[in-house]
Parts: structure tokens; C-alpha cells; sequence
């Protein structure tokens, strides 16, 4: 993986396991609050086996990435328009697929509704016109962060992982979650969940004029269905039109570990990958 400088801070960016290779489309993955691009490790493993070049970023303050003083959803969104920029002159992509989970799906509405050449297609996982979050759960990401991870990775998931229900056998769902969660600094989590609640979808998501599809998983309790629902009515899509909307059985609102089969075919499907 090339060495990557955004701004003048370091950014740590998987690939899928393969080298990007010209004239490939790019897919961009955006992780959510608290996480970093193992989120999307399944997903990224498979598009870039199936003709895509991927970057799944580190997002600034996460991961391996050094922080930069992002507060806003169109903070990270000028970020992610500069990532990308760089990521497809290096990789030799002229066309760009934004996917983001959660936080990054707000991201990627954001971005995907300014002006630009490269984005043609934009998927959205565990996506809703707000992201509300209760005023008790952001005072814990700061005050007592142990218990904010608890919640989330109780919260967000849905029932079959509560009963070891996962596909991949021997993977603890909420456990890696929580470690996920324990690796991110307080303040960087607070200040995701802090841009999550004061972010409005409906004044950027009409702007969206490429594809676009949503997808929610069924049993997601962070973002319901409904909720993913409503901000596919808002996407104006290529021609005038809503997105496209799939909601995902035996999911919540983590969704690529939970389900990653349905969510990795959804995606392909979706972008065309061979």
C-alpha cells in the first residue's frame, strides 16, 4: 500500500488485499464513528477481487491515521473529496464509487452532492436523513467511554448477534466491536457522535444526481429501515428519481459483519463488479 499524505498528516488506507492497477474504478469505503477500514475488510477483500481498485481509509483520528480537527459531516466530506482526488490520480481511476457505512454514509451524501467528475455511483449502509444521538450516550463517549461501548456495540447489532449468530465461525461480534471502539480515542468518538446529531441529510442528499442505493439492515435500531428508507426518497438519483432501497434480513445496524454475504452481493450487484 502506497504511503499516503493528506493535508500533511499521514493516512492509512487498505486495499483489499490486491494492488490498484490503471483504468480501474476506485471504490472509496468510509467506516462509521469510533472505526476504522477493518469494518469493511470482507467487502474491500471482494471488490478489489472483482475489478475494482479499492481505498478503505483510516478516517483523520482513527486507525493509524494522524487526527486532524475535523467537527463537522462537511468537514469530512471536503477531506474525503481531497482523499479521493489523490487516491484515483495515484491508482489511475477516472470513475469513483462512494460507500459509506453510518457516519461515512453521511460522509458520502455530503461529498457525492458537490460538483465533481469522478463520483459515479453512491452506495449507503445503516443511512438515514439524521443521526440522532441521545444527549446521556454523547456525554458517555467522553465521561465514561466504557459504558458508551457497551451501548453501541449492544445497540448496534441486531438479535442473532447476541446469540453468536454470525457467519464467519468463531467471530464475536460484539466483542470485536467493543475492542474496535476501545481503540478509538474518547474525544474522536465523541466528536463523531457530536457530527452525527447536528447533521441534516435533507439539505444534501437532493443534490446527489448519480445511482445512488441504500441499504438497511432489517433489525438496525440505530437507523431503521424507515429511516433508510426516507433518505432513498430524498437522493434525486440520475434521472430525477429516488434510490434504489434494499433492507437486509438477520442484520442491524452492523451490518457488514453480520451479514456480509448479503451485503458484499448487494454492493456487487450494485456497482457491476465482475
Amino acid at each position: 500500500m502506497p504511503e499516503l499524505e493528506i493535508r500533511g498528516r499521514e493516512v492509512y488506507c487498505g486495499a483489499g488485499g490486491a494492488a490498484w492497477r490503471p483504468k480501474r474504478p476506485l471504490a472509496l469505503l468510509l467506516h462509521g464513528a469510533g472505526c476504522d477500514h477493518t469494518v469493511w475488510a470482507l467487502q474491500a477483500r471482494s471488490l478489489a477481487q472483482h475489478g475494482w481498485n479499492v481505498a478503505a481509509p483510516d478516517l483523520p483520528g482513527h486507525g493509524a491515521s494522524a487526527d486532524l480537527d475535523l467537527y463537522t459531516i462537511a468537514d469530512f466530506a471536503t477531506w474525503t473529496v481531497d482523499f479521493a482526488a489523490e487516491v484515483a490520480a495515484m491508482a489511475g481511476s477516472k470513475e469513483l464509487a462512494l460507500i459509506g457505512h453510518s457516519m461515512g454514509a453521511c460522509i458520502a451524501v455530503d461529498a457525492a452532492a458537490r460538483p465533481n467528475r469522478l463520483t459515479s455511483r453512491v452506495a449507503l449502509l445503516g443511512a438515514g436523513e439524521t443521526l440522532r444521538v441521545n444527549p446521556g450516550l454523547l456525554t458517555d463517549t467522553l465521561k465514561r467511554p466504557l459504558d458508551a461501548h457497551r451501548f453501541i456495540a449492544a445497540f448496534g447489532h441486531g438479535a442473532g448477534a447476541h446469540f453468536g449468530g454470525a457467519e464467519s465461525p468463531g467471530l464475536w461480534m460484539l466483542g470485536a466491536t467493543m475492542a474496535l471502539l476501545d481503540r478509538c480515542a474518547p474525544e474522536v468518538l465523541h466528536r463523531d457522535f457530536a457530527a452525527c446529531n447536528e447533521w441534516e441529510g435533507s439539505e444534501s442528499a437532493p443534490g446527489i444526481r448519480c445511482p445512488a442505493l441504500v441499504v438497511s439492515g432489517a433489525g438496525d435500531r440505530m437507523t431503521p429501515p424507515r429511516a433508510g428508507r426516507a433518505l432513498a426518497d430524498r437522493i434525486g438519483g440520475g434521472n430525477g428519481g429516488s434510490a434504489g432501497f434494499v433492507t437486509v434480513a438477520d442484520a442491524g445496524h452492523m451490518l457488514m459483519a453480520e451479514a456480509p454475504g448479503a451485503v458484499t452481493r448487494c454492493l456487487r450487484d450494485f456497482l457491476g463488479a465482475k
